[in-house]
């Protein structure tokens, strides 16, 4: 079985989630995710999400802590390793590439969307978290 490292980002702004749902034309199409991607040999987890969402939204982001423990899940095509980490953009493009749809929630309406399974753990620990008390050290 194949593994796949991959990190994501829990998007927050003034209390809210942003959270990203697949195309349908991908792997695990229209579920939600945190948006992010697969860790390049050599990276840093956190380097890794700066450049996963240059890619991906064309912005800047300012990585946090770590929601949770990394969390693995076993699918068809192998098994991914996921660790979302908190994180704060610098910038707004959203030029979306691998998502249909972006959207911000607050963290009680987690637990009502679709969730790609290796996203579940840290989507729980999010809708029991107060994100207005998490704090960046490089922006506060």
């Amino acid at each position: 079985m194949k593994n796949i490292y991959v990190v994501g980002a829990a998007l927050i702004e003034d209390g809210k989630l942003l959270i990203t749902k697949r195309n349908s034309d991908r792997i695990l199409g229209d579920l939600w995710e945190f948006p992010g991607g697969k860790i390049e040999q050599g990276e840093l987890p956190q380097e890794s999400l700066k450049r996963e969402l240059k890619e991906e939204f064309n912005d800047e982001i300012v990585v946090g802590e770590k929601v949770t423990e990394t969390a693995s899940y076993e699918y068809e095509f192998g098994t991914v390793h996921l660790t979302v980490y908190y994180a704060k953009f610098l910038s707004k493009n959203f030029d979306l590439i691998a998502h249909s749809e972006v959207k911000w929630i607050d963290p009680a309406e987690v637990s009502k969307l679709t969730w790609a399974p290796a996203d579940i753990p840290a989507a729980k620990v999010i809708s029991k978290t107060n994100l207005n008390g998490v704090k960046f050290d490089a922006v506060d």
